[in-house]
């Protein structure tokens, strides 16, 4: 094998480990989520939803995520697969749950599942 064809086989590894690597973060930036309540103003144009982790195994990841991010704009993915701006809040008086606030109508029902993400 040349010199060339080894340095190109090295580089080419390199951008493979630093893409997956990257997949990876990305992944554990999202939690799935479950809503537990929706209310909707069409006058306002504006939808609130309460909501927690849907899995046990997310609850630190989202506990972690409220704390810090409480006021941040997030993305949400519901069903139809498109991701939609809406500002994340941390509700202090119930532990482990989160409030969104959205453009109206939202785009779930209650107990419908979505994946959250903070916004790019």
């Amino acid at each position: 094998m040349t010199s060339f064809r080894l340095v190109a086989l090295i580089a080419m590894s390199m951008v493979l480990s630093v893409h997956l690597a990257a997949q990876e973060r990305a992944d554990a930036e999202l939690v799935l989520c479950r809503v537990l309540e929706v209310h909707s103003d069409d006058a306002l144009k504006v939808s609130v939803v309460v909501f927690h982790q849907k899995d046990e195994a997310q609850r630190s990841q989202l506990t972690a995520l409220l704390r810090e991010h409480s006021g941040a704009m997030v993305e949400l993915q519901a069903a139809d697969g498109k991701w939609r701006p809406a500002r994340l809040a941390r509700l202090k008086s119930c532990f482990g749950r989160g409030l969104l606030i959205l453009p109206a109508p939202a785009p779930f029902a209650e107990h419908a599942d979505f994946t959250l993400r903070l916004a790019r």
